[in-house]
Parts: C-alpha cells; sequence; structure tokens
C-alpha cells in the first residue's frame, strides 16, 4: 500500500531531487505567514513585542494583555493577485492566478482588575481565527524540442518487472508495482527491450526513436489554506510585564491537480494527478514581553510543534495518442488508477521568537522580530499502513536546515487618527547548500535552493474614529525557489509574486 502512495505523489511532478512529494509537503505545511491583520501586516508582522492586535494571539500570546479595552475584529482580502514565472530548459511561461481569502476574526475580552493600583492590573481572553498560509498557486512549465522525455523515466522504473506483472489489472495495486508503470505499459509508451536474463526481470524502452525530441508541458493548480483557531488568555502585570498563552488549533486544506503532456512525431500523452490531503492539528504557544523603562518592549515566544493529523485521497489518469505506433486501430489508449486514500501524521517544528520594539511617544514605534526554526526537525509518523516514514524523515534531515526569518517594520501617526505603516520580511533558506550525492554518498554537490529567497514588502494606513479603525495594507511578496517536473529531469527556476491588499474593520467595546 505505501510503494502504491509514493508512487502516485512522486508522479505529481513537484519533487526535491527526487527524494519524493511528502519531503517538499513538509515544508509546504511548515511555513506560516502571520499577518492576518491589515495592521500587523503593513508593520512587516514584527508584533512580538507590541501587542494589541489580534495577530499577535498566534505571534506571542502575550500580546493580548496589552488590551486595555475589549475589541472585535474582522479583515479579508480585498484583492490578491500572483504571477509564477517558471524557467525550463531555458525556456519561460507565465501563469496568474487570483484570490480572495477570509483572513481573520476575532474577539479579545479585556478584563481590567477593580481597584488594581498594582500587582495583577488585568486579565484577558480571546477567542478567534487567524489564516497563516494560503496555497493558492498556478504553475505553467513548458519546452519545445526538448531531448528529455518522461518516458524514458517510465521505462527505467519499470525495470525488472515481468511484462505478465503489467497485464495483470490487480497486480500493481497488490504487489507494489508502480501504477505510472502500469499506465505507461496501457498506453503502449513503454515496451520490453530485452526479456528476462539471469532472474533480473525484464528491461524496457520507450517508443521513441534514439535522439528524438519532444515537446513537454506542465500545468499545476494548487489550492487551499491554513487556518489557525486560536484559545488565549494574558495577564498584564503593573503594565511592565505580559504573560500570555495560546491553545491553536490548525484546519489546513490542499489541494494539488496537474497535468502532463509530451506531443512530437511518435503522437502525444497525457499524465494526470490529483491529491487533496485534509488535516487537523493543535499546538501551544506561550509568550512574555516586558517593559524595562515605558518606550521600550521585550518580547520573547516559543511555539510548541503542532501534531497534524492527515488524511488523503489521490487519483491518476494516462491517455495517450499515437500516430505512428501500430496499437489499436485509431492508436488513442487510456488508463485510470484506483481512487486511493491513507491517513498518517506529522509534526511541524518547534518556532522561538525574539523580539524589541522601541516606541516615540505618541508618534510612533518601530519593532523586530527574529524567529528560529529547524526544519531538519520535521517528522512523519504512524502511516495508516504501519509505515514508519524512516527513509522520508532521513531525507528530510538530509536536506532542510535551521534557518532565521526576520521581520521589523515602523509606525508613524502625523496626527491622532491616523497612523502611516511600512514593514519588511525576510524568510531564511530552509534549504541546505550542499547535500551528499545520491549516486556517490561520499560526494557532496550544490542543491538548486541553494538559491532560494523569500522576501515580502509592505506599507499601510490606519485610521481611528471614535471607538472604531479602519486599517489597509498593500503587501508585494518575491519568492524563487527551484523544483523538479519528475525525476532526473531538469531542475525548474520558480519566480512568484504575490500582490495582495488586506482591509481590518476593528471595532472597540
Amino acid at each position: 500500500m505505501k510503494k502504491l502512495v509514493i508512487t502516485l505523489f512522486a508522479a505529481i511532478g513537484l519533487m526535491s531531487i527526487s527524494y519524493g512529494q511528502y519531503v517538499d509537503q513538509a515544508l509546504l505545511f511548515s511555513q506560516q505567514n502571520y499577518g492576518s491583520t491589515a495592521r500587523s501586516k503593513a508593520m512587516g508582522n514584527a508584533f512580538g513585542a507590541i501587542g494589541g492586535d489580534f495577530s499577535s494571539l498566534s505571534i506571542n500570546p502575550a500580546g493580548i494583555g496589552v488590551y486595555i479595552r475589549s475589541e472585535l475584529s474582522t479583515s479579508l482580502d480585498v484583492l490578491g493577485f500572483s504571477k509564477t514565472k517558471s524557467t525550463y530548459q531555458g525556456e519561460t511561461a507565465d501563469a496568474r492566478n487570483n484570490n480572495f481569502n477570509f483572513r481573520n476574526f476575532g474577539y479579545v475580552y479585556a478584563n481590567p482588575l477593580q481597584d488594581a493600583g498594582s500587582g495583577l492590573v488585568s486579565f484577558n481572553f480571546g477567542i478567534g481565527f487567524n489564516k497563516l498560509n494560503n496555497f493558492n498557486q498556478t504553475i505553467s512549465v513548458s519546452k519545445t524540442g526538448s531531448p528529455h522525455s518522461r518516458m524514458d523515466v517510465f521505462a527505467q522504473n519499470t525495470n525488472g518487472i515481468t511484462s505478465s506483472s503489467l497485464f495483470d489489472e490487480n497486480s500493481p495495486y497488490q504487489n507494489g508495482i508502480p501504477w505510472e508503470s502500469k499506465l505507461a505499459w496501457e498506453n503502449y509508451l513503454i515496451d520490453v527491450a530485452n526479456p528476462d536474463v539471469n532472474g533480473v526481470g525484464n528491461q524496457y524502452q520507450s517508443i521513441l526513436y534514439q535522439n528524438e525530441l519532444v515537446n513537454q508541458n506542465l500545468t499545476v493548480n494548487k489550492e487551499g489554506f491554513l487556518n489557525e483557531y486560536v484559545f488565549s488568555f494574558g495577564a498584564n502585570f503593573n503594565h511592565k510585564l505580559y504573560l500570555g498563552a495560546t491553545i491553536g488549533l490548525q484546519d489546513l486544506y490542499y489541494n494539488q491537480s496537474s497535468t502532463y503532456s509530451e506531443n512530437g512525431g511518435f503522437g502525444m500523452f497525457d499524465y494526470s494527478n490529483s491529491a487533496s490531503t485534509r488535516g487537523f492539528g493543535y499546538n501551544f504557544k506561550f509568550g512574555v514581553i516586558y517593559k524595562p523603562i515605558p518606550a521600550l518592549r521585550l518580547g520573547a515566544a516559543i511555539h510548541t510543534p503542532t501534531f497534524f493529523d492527515f488524511k488523503e485521497t489521490y487519483s491518476s489518469v494516462m491517455s495517450s495518442d499515437l500516430k505512428n505506433v501500430s496499437t489499436n486501430s485509431d492508436g488513442v489508449h487510456k488508463a485510470e488508477s484506483p481512487i486511493g486514500d491513507y491517513g498518517y501524521r506529522m509534526d511541524t517544528p518547534t518556532r522561538m521568537i525574539g523580539s524589541i520594539a522601541y516606541q516615540f511617544g505618541k508618534k510612533g514605534m518601530i519593532s523586530f522580530d527574529y524567529e528560529n526554526v529547524n526544519y531538519s526537525n520535521m517528522q512523519y509518523r504512524n502511516g495508516r499502513d504501519g509505515y514508519n516514514f524512516s527513509s522520508e524523515n532521513t531525507t528530510i534531515t538530509t536536506i532542510y536546515q535551521n534557518t532565521g526569518n526576520l521581520r521589523f517594520g515602523g509606525e508613524f501617526k502625523p496626527i491622532d487618527a491616523v497612523s502611516l505603516r511600512a514593514g519588511y520580511e525576510i524568510f531564511g533558506n530552509p534549504y541546505k547548500s550542499t547535500i551528499a550525492d545520491p549516486g556517490d554518498p561520499t560526494k557532496l554537490i550544490t542543491q538548486p535552493n541553494s538559491n532560494y529567497s523569500f522576501n515580502v514588502l509592505n506599507m499601510g494606513i490606519g485610521y481611528r474614529i471614535d471607538n472604531v479603525t479602519f486599517d489597509i495594507a498593500y503587501s508585494l511578496g518575491h519568492k524563487t525557489d527551484y523544483n523538479y517536473i519528475y525525476t532526473s529531469a531538469d531542475p525548474v527556476k520558480y519566480q512568484k509574486n504575490n500582490n495582495e491588499i488586506v482591509f481590518t474593520l476593528g471595532i472597540k467595546l
């Protein structure tokens, strides 16, 4: 069962040096973007030492202790637009995506204590949700006249398998033979090159002539979200020390569908994969904010791993139209895998955040957050069929590393009712620059993702009238990373630009 799962996910095509989809997926599900309110987003989400904003309940829960009045707030993306540019074997392609997201809804109850002149001044509670990630993205990759073909990979992965096993309708599912091999065989994309000799099994080849060129195309559609439902409480001691804790319940949905196709003198084939993951997890956050002097705030927070329980479904379809291959009279073929499902658990890494903020009277402030995350500690476990993911966990340790994310921002008030804000986020590289060569573990090779980068520029404005606040933020994110459309292919460079406009309405109660 597990071999089928790995085969189908590997076939989706977004792989890290052929280590499998689960390794990439671990990073995708572990990265977080905290800016659920417009104020936090505009200031680069550097709210670990500031507090008083609902986003801070997912960053440093001590921030809930800063509230002196109860508040109800809600946020949404009034505009979300992204473009991903891919570069593959020197050829570029663009794909665009529009998003509309409900980002935040929260309520904080500020509970000042009667006659609290010193000591415990207030004890506050909060409940709501913050959106921590948006997975929506469309990718397009193409290459005209490529010397590489995925059919050669189909053949290589089928070597050693008897052709009689491929004819058997049930054997791939029962015996762990890759469904990718079964589908390619049913579509006449591969054939036996050499029969079984000395018990090593049949050797296979693709239907292409030597040095035949093909046109390659890949389209990937991703959608989904990571929401965190927070239950927080915090205390204010002498308006000098703030303590807080959050119970976080995370709801994750991720769906990816892809279609890879090749065409040329042989005809054409399409290979479509779809996979959907649904998960629920929990974590705990603890934080402190301390004011050694009224203008200076120091913050620290720790987030436990999120302990996820995942369930996923997946399927594959392959079809071909082989103009110059004698099979069916019309040369048209189609085969499908069964619809599969699987369950497992995953733990994200621990996060530690240190923060500092300085307030310039009532005119403004600046703030800095540094977040440390060791992505090599991501871990899968408890496959439903008893699989322990030891290979995937070893690979995670091999290619990912400890890194830091830096967030900083500022706020300036030209008049009491208006706030001008700006911020910047720099996400550290989660990938090690070099890894052991899979073909020769004694040698080191450079990962394409040694050039990974992810930065976000933010700005915004806030307006307050009586007990109502209106905040709006604009965010421009740029991410560059590298991946593979299938094993042994050349790496693809992806450059994603993401534009967002976030609006928040807050009401002081």
